[in-house]
């Protein structure tokens, strides 16, 4: 079946006389028999079968019925998709974050798009580093959050700014009354974190062995969000980057980690990345939401 055959065929289908159908499809009844028919010649077997005025359905056709209205509504999909990437207000962008990113600057900045592209299509993905480099290189993504460099050949990066690093520790531990807190305040203490084999694990690895503290990395996370789950539940400190305020628990308090760590905020894209003017108007969101506070340049 082509498009239009199965928009015929599921019209009928859901209407079951040809003389609604066809209004429906603003054709008139001899014409939609006449392409009805046509399509059950080129399948080789019926779909309906007439009784007293009404067609009723096959068993070939309440087999094809539910896939026929899946991609009726993907064909629909795909063409008010089509139209709004020339508009103005319309367009798409698939757009994947890394968990800290994703639940604090990219609301806000997909917030303010929405105001000025109504029409768009917004597609969110939280991922980890790697599940992140594995989506752009498939283009199921085609813009990247990340605090940590990604290894995608033929990517565009840019710095849009850089976040400090604070401790998450509950508000009952006596570390939180603490104006600030670096390795030394910590040692011994059970941490929840990343390992060495990612990027910012080794960063905090090596700010504790330049304070000669042996790090206790009791439990290893792979996502800010998995550490902030972790301290709420009583299991350690995290050290994080500083963007996890914005949607800390009451019961738990954020510390700023001396001496200063800093974590930059990427934002890559793929060559012919969606709609540009989405693209780019996204990027100048965040680069303003940096100079709203959120980031230092």
């Amino acid at each position: 079946m082509n498009a239009r055959e199965i928009e015929v065929f599921r019209t009928v289908m859901h209407h079951r006389t040809l003389a609604a159908a066809a209004q429906v499809l603003h054709v008139t009844q001899p014409a939609l028999s006449k392409a009805l028919r046509h399509c059950e010649d080129r399948l080789g077997y019926r779909l309906f079968n007439r009784n007293a005025g009404r067609l009723v359905p096959t068993a070939e056709a309440n087999a094809l019925i539910a896939e026929a209205d899946r991609l009726y509504l993907q064909v629909q999909s795909f063409g008010a998709l089509a139209r709004g990437i020339g508009g103005k207000a319309g367009g798409v962008l698939r757009l994947g974050a890394t968990s800290s990113l994703a639940s604090s600057l990219v609301p806000q900045a997909l917030a303010r798009l929405r105001r000025e592209f109504p029409d768009a299509r917004i597609i969110v993905q939280t991922l980890a580093v790697p599940e992140l480099e594995t989506a752009l290189l498939a283009r199921r993504v085609e813009v990247g959050l990340a605090l940590s460099p990604l290894v995608v050949p033929g990517l565009h990066v840019a710095r849009v700014g850089s976040v400090r690093c604070v401790v998450l520790v509950r508000r009952d531990d006596p570390l939180a009354s603490r104006p600030a807190l670096g390795p030394p305040d910590l040692a011994g203490a059970a941490e929840v974190g990343f390992g060495v084999e990612q990027d910012f694990g080794r960063a905090v690895a090596a700010a504790f062995g330049r304070a000669g503290v042996e790090r206790r990395l009791s439990v290893e996370v792979g996502t800010t969000t998995g550490a902030l789950a972790m301290v709420l539940a009583g299991g350690g400190f995290a050290v994080v980057d500083g963007l996890t305020e914005a949607y800390l628990p009451d019961a738990v308090a954020a510390v700023p980690f001396v001496p200063e760590l800093r974590r930059t905020v990427l934002m890559v894209r793929t060559e012919n990345s969606g709609t540009p003017a989405l693209t780019g108007r996204f990027r100048e969101l965040l680069e303003a939401l940096g100079r709203d506070g959120a980031l230092a340049p």
